[in-house]
């Protein structure tokens, strides 16, 4: 997956966490939750991904491990070719301004004693944004009434809890807004929200990212939402990137079991379409110490003995498109 006009490179990027075995001294054999395993994926300036798999897949611990909210076991991410790790050291608030992200649930990410004035003041503060107080609130205003959020006056003075939902995630984007950022994390930011007020904040994330030039990683498990944002898809299964292509290849060109079962599943904007669904059996296998063979193999209808052996390779087929399956063209 890899690009040389890749704005943000992830180079094996792991995160495993240790299982502590008790007093059970005579088993020698470490175990590890494999929750993001070795992921490689590159992005353009201004790309939208999808990030798109079941839920407990380990698509938001990869977005933690992106904007440094959990440090990874192994591996690199890199931003116009410098490593986060140097970001970091050397200017740790220069990083936080570069790189956002907009959690799922908005009423968890706000002080609830703090009204919406001192929520967005704050990182302006943090940041020394604005020389004054007046110059600070010029801002804020400006930023609500740009996100439709009227009068601003009026909003600043209200606490969370005195504002819908679908508010609160407008307010959740705006902030990460603030700071020009160039790579932003959406984790799965309308799924607790009306599906009235869905598109509307989409549109809003998509809109203040393109007129900022900002690379998206957008993490759903709504394949019906993410084919209608996203530039590029990858498909991940416990905590591996087992299919990744442009938008038009995957959707209409799966390869991977998975990825074909996904999609068989989720309703087409095509009434007149009709999918045979592919029903995934059984639950995923535990992210302990996972392997050695193909961690689908147990569910997959097109696994064989050899599936159960090795991990598969990772095919490059052709428009960029990757698989992770030696039987993606049976």
């Amino acid at each position: 997956m890899n690009n040389s006009d890749s704005f943000v490179k992830l180079e094996n990027i792991s995160k495993w966490y240790p299982i502590k075995m008790g007093l059970n001294i005579f088993n020698s054999e470490k175990k590890w939750i494999k929750a993001v395993d070795y992921i490689s994926l590159d992005l353009k300036k201004g790309e939208v991904l999808g990030l798109i798999g079941e839920s407990g897949c380990g698509k938001s611990t990869l977005g933690r491990l992106l904007v440094r909210l959990e440090e990874p076991t192994n591996g690199n991410v890199y931003i116009d070719g410098v490593s986060i790790e140097s970001m970091l050291k050397n200017n740790s608030g220069e990083f936080r301004k570069l790189v956002q992200i907009v959690f799922q649930n908005p009423y968890d990410s706000f002080t609830p004693r703090d009204t919406i004035e001192k929520i967005m003041m704050r990182p302006l503060k943090i940041h020394n944004i604005g020389k004054n107080y007046d110059e600070r609130i010029n801002i804020v205003i400006k930023s609500l009434e740009s996100g439709g959020l009227h009068p601003a006056k009026d909003i600043m003075k209200r606490f969370p809890h005195q504002l819908s939902g679908g508010q609160l995630q407008r307010i959740s984007i705006l902030r990460a807004m603030l700071f020009n950022p160039k790579f932003v994390i959406a984790d799965e930011p309308v799924s607790m929200l009306d599906v009235s007020v869905r598109a509307d904040i989409i549109n809003m994330l998509l809109k203040l990212s393109k007129e900022m030039e900002a690379s998206v990683v957008f993490i759903s498990h709504d394949i019906a939402l993410t084919r209608y944002i996203s530039d590029n898809i990858a498909v991940m299964y416990l905590g591996r990137i087992v299919e990744y292509g442009s938008n038009d290849e995957l959707i209409n060109n799966p390869k991977h079991p998975y990825t074909q079962a996904l999609l068989s599943n989720c309703a087409s904007i095509d009434p007149n379409e009709k999918m045979k669904r592919i029903l995934i059996e059984g639950e995923p296998p535990t992210p302990i110490n996972p392997g050695p063979g193909c961690y689908f193999a147990s569910r997959c209808f097109k696994a064989e003995k050899s599936c159960f052996n090795e991990y598969p390779a990772t095919y490059s087929l052709d428009k960029g498109h990757l698989v992770a399956c030696d039987r993606y063209n049976l």
